[in-house]
C-alpha cells in the first residue's frame, strides 16, 4: 500500500488514472475488496490535495456506498465544501450521514449540526420546487435564497458577515427585525444563561442566517391564501393533501424544534388551521386536533374549532369537526392526569379508537 501511495503522490497527475492504479495495486497483491477501497481512498485524498474536488467527491460517494469507514473525514470535508457537478443536498446528506456513522466521538456534534442544516435546506428546496409548480409569485421568488451555494448550505454568514456593508443603525435595525420575526413564532427566550435573544443571534451564525434569510419567506408562504388547499391545483376532494401553506408552517416548526425553540400558540394554531381548512377529510380533522392539543391556552383551540363550525357548509365536514371538538374537550379534561407527551399520545389514540369502536348488541 505504501508503494501505491508513493506512486500517486510522487508524480503529478498520477491519481487521475484511477483504473490503472487499481490494476497495479492488484498486481502487487492488493486484491481484496478492502484493499481496493483503501487504494480508492488514497486516490481520493491525493485528488483533494491537488484540488481536484470533483474526483474526490465521486470517489467518496463510491466509498460511502461500500461502507469504507476510514474515509469518513474526507467525506465530511467534501460534503461541506463548494458545489460540484452532480452534487446536491441529497448527496451532501449521504456523505455527512456516512461520516456520522464512522467518525470519532469529538466530531459527532459538529457533524450532527451539519446534517440537520442540510436536511433543513432539503426541506426548503423541496418546498421551493413545489411552490414553483403551484405558481409562486415573482415578487416572492426574487426574495428566496439561492440554494446550492456553499454559503447557503453551510450557513457561514453570521451577523457580522451579513451586515458588514450596513451602517450601524441599519445593522441594529436588521438584527431587531430578525429577532421580532423569530419571536413571532417562538416563545421568549431560548436565551442561554440569561442572555438576550438579540445577543444570542449575533453570536450564533447558523440561527441568524436562517432567521434572517429564510424564515421571512417561509412565513409569507404560510400567510398567503393562494397557497392554501383551495387554491392548489393538486388538490382532490376526499383525499389527504398537504398544501404549500401547511408545508411552510411545518418546516418552520421543524427548524424551531431542531434549534431548541418552543413554538408559540400562534404558529401551532396556524398549523392546525391549515390542516383542517375545508375541503377536509376526517383524518385531517384528527390530525388538526392533535396539533391543537399542544396549545398552552386550551381556549385558543376551542376558538379554532368554533371558527370551523361557522365556515363549513358540508354536513359530513360539520359532523366531523363537532366530533373533534367533543374529543378535544374530553382530552383536555382527562389530560390533567397525563405527566408526559407519551401518555397524552396514548390518551389521544384511545379516545379516537373508542369513537370508531362498533356498538355491541347490548348498546
Amino acid at each position: 500500500m505504501e508503494i501505491i501511495k508513493m506512486a500517486i503522490a510522487g508524480q503529478n497527475g498520477a491519481y487521475i488514472h484511477v483504473d490503472e492504479v487499481i490494476e497495479v495495486a492488484k498486481l502487487l497483491g492488493l486484491s481484496s475488496p478492502y484493499d481496493i477501497s483503501a487504494v480508492e481512498e488514497a486516490i481520493a485524498r491525493e485528488a483533494a490535495v491537488a484540488d481536484d474536488l470533483q474526483l474526490a467527491f465521486d470517489l467518496c460517494l463510491v466509498l460511502s456506498r461500500k461502507g469504507h469507514g476510514p474515509v469518513w473525514d474526507l467525506c465530511a470535508t467534501i460534503a461541506r465544501g463548494p458545489a460540484l457537478e452532480n452534487m446536491d443536498i441529497s448527496s451532501r446528506k449521504q456523505l455527512i450521514g456516512f461520516a456520522l456513522s464512522h467518525c470519532d466521538e469529538e466530531s459527532i456534534m459538529e457533524l450532527l449540526h451539519a446534517w440537520k442544516d442540510l436536511d433543513m435546506q432539503g426541506q426548503c428546496e423541496a418546498l421551493l420546487n413545489s411552490s414553483d409548480s403551484f405558481g409562486v409569485s415573482d415578487s416572492l421568488n426574487r426574495r428566496l435564497p439561492f440554494f446550492g451555494s456553499p454559503d447557503t448550505v453551510n450557513h457561514l454568514r453570521g451577523f457580522s458577515e451579513a451586515t458588514e456593508d450596513m451602517s450601524s443603525g441599519d445593522r441594529e435595525a436588521h438584527l431587531r427585525n430578525t429577532t421580532n420575526t423569530l419571536l413571532s413564532v417562538a416563545k421568549h427566550g431560548l436565551a442561554e444563561e440569561g442572555a438576550e435573544l438579540e445577543s444570542f443571534l449575533k453570536d450564533n451564525g447558523r440561527l441568524f442566517s436562517f432567521a434572517s434569510s429564510q424564515l421571512p419567506w417561509l412565513l409569507e408562504l404560510s400567510c398567503k391564501a393562494e397557497y392554501s388547499k383551495n387554491s392548489s391545483s393538486g388538490f382532490a376532494p376526499g383525499k389527504q393533501f398537504v398544501s404549500i401553506r401547511t408545508q411552510a408552517l411545518v418546516t418552520v416548526l421543524s427548524w424551531l424544534a431542531r434549534n431548541g425553540f418552543s413554538p408559540n400558540d400562534s404558529i401551532i394554531a396556524s398549523v392546525a388551521k391549515s390542516v383542517i381548512e375545508p375541503p377536509v377529510t376526517e383524518e385531517e380533522d384528527v390530525m388538526g386536533c392533535s396539533f391543537l392539543l399542544n396549545l398552552v391556552d386550551a381556549f385558543s383551540g376551542v376558538e379554532v374549532i368554533e371558527e370551523q363550525l361557522r365556515l363549513r357548509e358540508n354536513y359530513n365536514e360539520i359532523h366531523s369537526i363537532m366530533n373533534v371538538g367533543m374529543t378535544y374537550s374530553a382530552l383536555h379534561s382527562f389530560g390533567v392526569e397525563c405527566k408526559d407527551p407519551a401518555q397524552r399520545r396514548e390518551l389521544l389514540l384511545t379516545k379516537f379508537k373508542e369513537k370508531h369502536a362498533p356498538l355491541s348488541s347490548g348498546d
